[in-house]
């Protein structure tokens, strides 16, 4: 079958910009079987600088939208009708209302929502719980990457968990990789950071509900227990501002790296003896699955899938969400405790190798063809799915259980997974 014959996803996301969720899309976009399925992006804004790295077989088509567009649903369920779409991927709650009205213009298209956490950190405003609902009327499936999320849908959305389905995030275990010596030495001298330093990191978006000013904080704090402390920040965004005239009020300026957005973030990961991740919220944190496969140990805020994820005491430590104190004291503990540290970065890679990103390609591939099967005698407000499965881990559940590996078989294996 040639390639423009082939049932077609199209994927609606803000922009290509950056960001975890861009960066994830773009990763699964690259190594999807495009003898399988054809695949379209359609970004609200501009396409983004992330756009460049699409495959050439890969169509990215940019609304240019610089406010919210009462039209822009229109548009999009022109591109689905022109493109022959069967599956359109809405990718987060700000793309939901364009793709529930380009689904009812584009009958033959099967309609996922998905969601990756919420950006303020606040439960679903009312203006999202009813999209919610709107989805739910026409028919469409509920995407969350994490189990966490999956709950969220549940609790504040009021979407059942017959209509959602679970697909976690992987990590490309063959880019990130730990690395020697030689490699932390040549980083952290490009960077100007001394050999002998204790290095910090963190990955993404500098934004509020990311709160990296804990980070710089619990840092200024563990000064005196840890001497040679060394913040790596590594991203960009709105925060940025206020995030350096915190690093200057409490004299960590000299102390704190901003070094912006990176295309080498392996070779960052490198640099550093602990990663933190401080979020008010997330969904399955894509930069700490990636430091973890990078053996770096973690410190963790107990949200979404991050305890889940390091494991508590295993891979990482996780502490309360706006906890500074016990950052502070994490920070100390493993800054103290070199053989510690370093079994941590060790279960680090084991864990991340659970989380392979081939298993999500197939996972993901397999769930789009069973979406793109011929229509005819199901109802579409029935669900795709099975009840709260899981179609790709594994990942520890809330009651403990861990799912299959094997993506196929965990998707055809009996039994619902509790939220």
């Amino acid at each position: 079958m040639k390639y423009d014959d082939l049932p077609t996803i199209l994927h609606l996301i803000h922009s290509l910009e950056g960001g975890g969720t861009e960066r994830t899309l773009v990763s699964l976009l690259k190594r999807f079987d495009s003898n399988v399925l054809r695949h379209d992006v359609v970004t609200l804004r501009r396409a983004g600088s992330l756009s460049r790295s699409l495959p050439n077989h890969v169509a990215c088509t940019a609304l240019n939208l610089t406010a919210r567009c009462r039209h822009a649903g229109l548009r999009l369920a022109h591109i689905a009708r022109m493109r022959g779409s069967s599956v359109i991927h809405a990718r987060n709650t700000g793309c939901w209302f364009d793709a529930i009205l380009a689904s009812a213009l584009t009958p033959r298209a099967a309609l996922v929502l998905g969601f990756h956490g919420l950006e303020s950190g606040e439960p679903f405003n009312r203006k999202q719980r009813l999209l919610a609902r709107m989805g739910l009327k026409v028919g469409a499936t509920f995407a969350s990457v994490s189990h966490a999320g999956a709950a969220q849908l549940v609790r504040q959305a009021h979407v059942p968990t017959a209509r959602i389905d679970v697909l976690p995030n992987g990590v490309d275990l063959a880019r990130f990789v730990p690395a020697g010596p030689p490699s932390r030495i040549s980083v952290r001298k490009e960077l100007g950071i001394k050999r002998t330093s204790f290095v910090v990191g963190t990955v993404g978006r500098l934004a509020a509900v990311k709160r990296h000013d804990l980070l710089i904080e619990a840092a200024h704090a563990a000064m005196h227990e840890v001497p040679n402390l060394v913040v790596l920040v590594i991203g960009d965004g709105p925060a940025k501002a206020s995030l350096t005239r915190l690093a200057r009020r409490t004299g960590m300026q000299d102390r704190v790296a901003f070094v912006g957005s990176r295309d080498d973030i392996p070779r960052m990961l490198s640099a550093m003896d602990l990663y933190v991740c401080c979020s008010e919220t997330e969904g399955m944190n894509n930069a700490l699955l990636e430091a973890l496969a990078c053996g770096v140990p973690a410190v963790v805020t107990d949200v979404g899938n991050n305890k889940s994820i390091v494991g508590d005491g295993e891979a990482g430590l996780v502490i309360p969400r706006s906890a500074v104190a016990a950052l502070t004291r994490a920070v100390i503990s493993l800054a103290s405790n070199t053989t510690w540290q370093q079994c941590m970065g060790q279960a680090a890679r084991r864990r991340a190798m659970s989380f392979d990103i081939c298993d999500t390609v197939s996972a993901y591939e397999q769930w789009y063809r069973d979406m793109t099967r011929p229509r005819a005698g199901r109802d579409r407000d029935q669900p795709m799915s099975k009840p709260g499965r899981q179609v790709a881990g594994p990942i520890q559940t809330p009651t403990g259980r861990t799912i299959s590996c094997d993506p196929i078989r965990s998707r055809r294996s009996a039994g619902a997974i509790v939220l």
